[in-house]
């Protein structure tokens, strides 16, 4: 096995060992026949929750395993290893607890985050709608007051990540006036009245990680399930985009791991050998992988240390992302048909690493972002 960090603490270990342990004993096994049949299994996630792995960065204090940001992004390494749609699902769960650990009241957080810890909540993200991808910030679906108190939202919402299986799902609507200052941030039961998830997307890569539309029909909240302040949802939504984006790096770096050992362990069979050119272009995409694990290291270091991450976040997951579609593809063309078996998983990982190019906003949203960050750290 390739190892790409010699210096785990104990701790790191073992979690690490506990996620290979439920990717052995549950996903490798079902993991075509999933990616085929789209669907997501709630066992797998149960199971990730009773080994603690879905509240790694959660303090004891609220029944977390306070194990550090860079412990959540190796356990997704990991977990995507075997599937990157599982890695996805635990990865936004992440960000609800996030949301409601930064912004909740201490009502709200007695309320919602034993269950987002315990996993008896399964929380969704859902900011996107038909009209408003990339520029989040035009959103319309809206949350008006009531004489009596609280909100009503209505509108739609797409590409709600977790949608189907969810608990819990957070929707960004707009309550004030155009622009990010006017958007709020909301939770929303599953069972709430006026909620309602629409259809399932049918997509590339990612499958057992569902995307849907989310219908709000005069659905009405009470006041203490908005959070955060009014006006500030699109902060939010932005305090756990750096987080999410390293944990789509984490996910896709995982994915490239995955692709080389296959490759390589392919490649040393007696039956099958690779020339020097093919050994020679893959251990220069191991480098690659070496380089990036060491910048997803730094980047979780830093976030654990409340800096500000959003130039490494995007950085992270542009060139991660990056490189598990182009390993993934050259992947395929140098095994040629056997690259294209469901069994060898080589394709449904190039399939996934297109859709990691492209979720937590496009490669393209991501140079744009460092665009504007290099503009603060080299003024006119």
């Amino acid at each position: 096995m390739i190892y790409f960090f010699p210096d785990l603490s104990s701790q790191q270990q073992l979690l690490l060992e506990k996620a290979r342990h439920v990717s052995d004993q549950l996903i490798r096994s079902t993991v075509v026949e999933d990616d085929r049949t789209e669907t997501f299994r709630r066992n797998v996630f149960d199971l990730l929750k009773k080994e603690g792995l879905t509240s790694l960065m959660i303090s004891t204090e609220w029944g977390g395993q306070s194990a550090g940001a860079l412990a959540h992004y190796l356990v997704l390494s990991e977990l995507s290893r075997a599937s990157a749609a599982y890695s996805i699902t635990v990865g936004v769960h992440q960000m609800i607890q996030g949301a409601v650990l930064e912004f909740g009241t201490p009502e709200q957080k007695r309320t919602f985050l034993p269950g987002l810890i315990t996993g008896s909540l399964l929380g969704a993200f859902s900011l996107s709608e038909s009209g408003s991808g990339s520029d989040a910030a035009s959103l319309v679906t809206s949350a008006k007051r009531l004489p009596e108190g609280g909100y009503e939202l209505n509108g739609s919402k797409l590409w709600c990540s977790n949608g189907s299986d969810a608990d819990l799902f957070l929707v960004m609507a707009r309550t004030g006036e155009v622009g990010p200052k006017g958007i709020s941030a909301f939770l929303v039961p599953k069972e709430t009245l006026g909620l309602r998830v629409g259809k399932k997307e049918k997509k590339l890569g990612l499958k057992s990680s569902s995307l849907t539309e989310l219908i709000l029909d005069h659905c009405r909240l009470p006041e203490s399930f908005r959070l955060g302040a009014e006006g500030a949802g699109f902060s939010v939504a932005l305090s756990q985009l750096d987080a999410g984006r390293i944990g789509i790096a984490a996910t896709a770096l995982g994915l490239a791991h995955e692709t080389l050992e296959v490759l390589w362990k392919q490649g040393n069979q007696k039956t099958f050998s690779f020339p020097e050119g093919i050994r020679a272009e893959w251990a220069r995409y191991y480098a690659s992988l070496q380089s990036l694990f060491a910048l997803l290291t730094l980047t979780a270091n830093k976030k654990e240390k409340g800096l500000k991450v959003t130039a490494l976040a995007s950085s992270c997951k542009l060139l991660a992302s990056d490189l598990a579609m182009q390993m993934t593809s050259s992947a395929i063309s140098s095994m040629g048909p056997l690259g294209l078996k469901p069994e060898l998983g080589i394709e449904r990982m190039m399939r996934d690493a297109k859709a990691l190019q492209i979720v937590e906003g496009t490669n393209q949203i991501q140079a744009l972002v460092l665009g504007r960050e290099l503009d603060k750290m080299v003024p006119s």
